[in-house]
């Protein structure tokens, strides 16, 4: 679909052509079974008795101590428990996020910097472990090293001898809710569909009314044949099918689900209880919209924002003397975008492109290879250090470290009227970085537009403070090392 986008002046933005509407969902998170579960913990338990070994003999700490010294006793228990508990609570023993192998030492190295504070914050306040706080610290620095690569190799052993595991799902129901809800699955590039298209579904289950016995039924018959793992029933069935469809179901290994079209989370959660007779489902609140998230995601954005401004600052001090030698004033350039709940604000960059940039076009989306982008504007763009000034954003509250990246109101204009679902980005703060940001490339076209909203409503669906550490080092990681643009 071409879509002409108009300009301010009245002109067009010729060619810029829009991809399918609506969100190609992104695959879930991978989730480890009990085996892949169990592997973890005991890799993470080896290797972290291993660092409490080398950090003692790399001290010059007696490791003989630790069998009469009952505090040395006490401060590695408690070490080795509450990084075990704390990777337990952010799930790193349930699921990976990470996309490809290099991620998971990005996924790895945050849960690590969330698991190591408790212990450290024991290590050097309480008085009795201060002997031994030089062993202690650097055992958990080596915790930190250590359990990443470790991760890191189990998951390319894991890559390497295991076989991607492809779902086989069946959908049955009536044939327009059968041709459509396959598209709104995250599905992998393995995973096949059966589609079971049945006419009249909702009048009698094809085979019989209500009372019919499940396993009578053709598409059933079918999802079984075809070695099903999944089977997906679009419409309601009568409440005295299920119990008997269920046996069935499970007796064959595979797993019955009921996805009701109009029943479609967006912006919220689902949870479903039983009161009485009754099935309910109760919409919930996104984690990352209730209070308590937006408390922790400021707190992190302080801690992440004052430290970096303070280090930066020489950084941006002789950016800002290279703007002005290479093409005067002004050093800041301020960009209207849109915030949280539609709110607009100004965000602050270092200028990159000529002060009459848009005097003739009026808004235009950013391409690579600009011809009105300055000398010292194309190296600012390659290294990102044009963002640099959005810390203060981040300062005043109209921006967070991690969030969907805020777009000119021109552009959310016409995204609002392709894209459902666009603004659910405008739920929380926007972000100096984002889960788009380290997935794709920063200079997209309008083509990707889609794919990005896709990466954005990942991020607000998943929020975790991990994933936010997560995001945070592998950006620092990319702007240090330099990822082309």
């Amino acid at each position: 679909m071409t879509v002409m986008l108009r300009t301010q002046q009245g002109g067009f933005e010729a060619g810029l052509t829009i991809g399918r509407l609506g969100v190609k969902p992104r695959p879930s998170p991978a989730h480890y079974g009990r085996l892949g579960a169990l592997i973890l913990y005991g890799s993470d338990l080896l290797v972290l008795v291993s660092v409490c070994a080398l950090a003692f003999f790399l001290t010059g700490t007696p490791f003989g101590q630790l069998a009469i010294n009952g505090p040395l006793q006490l401060a590695v228990a408690f070490g080795i428990l509450s990084w075990i508990a704390i990777f337990a609570r952010i799930g790193m023993y349930r699921r990976s996020f990470s996309v490809s192998v290099r991620d998971e030492i990005y996924a790895s190295l945050a849960a690590s910097m969330i698991a190591m504070l408790p212990a450290a914050v024991i290590y050097v306040l309480l008085p009795a472990f201060w002997p031994l706080r030089h062993a202690l610290v650097l055992m958990i620095l080596l915790a930190a090293v250590g359990v990443s690569f470790s991760r890191l190799s189990l998951r390319v052993l894991r890559v390497k001898m295991l076989p991607q595991t492809a779902r086989r799902i069946a959908v049955v129901g009536s044939p327009e809710r059968v041709l459509e809800l396959p598209d709104e699955l995250s599905l992998s590039p393995n995973d096949q569909i059966l589609r079971l298209p049945i006419e009249g579904f909702d009048d009698g289950l094809h085979g019989g009314g209500g009372e019919s016995d499940p396993v009578t039924f053709d598409w059933l018959q079918n999802t079984f044949a075809w070695n099903a793992d999944t089977l997906i029933v679009t419409d309601p069935l009568p409440p005295q099918v299920v119990p008997a469809l269920l046996r069935l179901t499970e007796a064959h290994g595979v797993k019955l689900a009921f996805a009701p079209m109009r029943m479609r989370p967006h912006a919220y959660d689902f949870r479903v209880y039983r009161d009485g007779g009754l099935a309910l489902i109760y919409p919930r609140t996104l984690q990352i919209c209730t209070p308590g998230a937006e408390f922790f995601r400021r707190v992190m954005d302080l801690a992440v924002a004052v430290p970096a401004g303070i280090l930066l600052a020489p950084v941006m001090l002789a950016v800002a003397a290279a703007v002005v030698v290479d093409s005067g004033w002004p050093v800041i350039y301020r960009q209207r975008r849109v915030g949280r709940l539609g709110k607009e604000f100004d965000i602050l960059k270092f200028r990159t492109m000529r002060i009459d940039a848009e005097k003739h076009t009026g808004p235009t989306w950013a391409k690579a290879n600009e011809s009105r982008v300055t000398r010292i504007g194309k190296f600012l763009r390659r290294y990102s250090l044009d963002e640099l000034p959005q810390l203060f954003n981040v300062l005043a509250g109209s921006m967070s470290v991690v969030g969907p990246r805020p777009e000119r109101p021109f552009y959310v204009d016409q995204f609002r009227t392709m894209l459902p679902r666009y603004d659910e980005r405008l739920l929380v703060r926007p972000g100096i970085t984002g889960w788009a940001q380290i997935q794709m490339r920063r200079q997209l076209d309008l083509t990707a537009v889609g794919e990005k909203l896709s990466n954005d409503i990942f991020y607000l669906e998943h929020w975790s403070i991990f994933l936010d550490g997560m995001i945070i080092l592998k950006t620092a990681a990319e702007f240090l090392f330099h990822r082309a643009a």
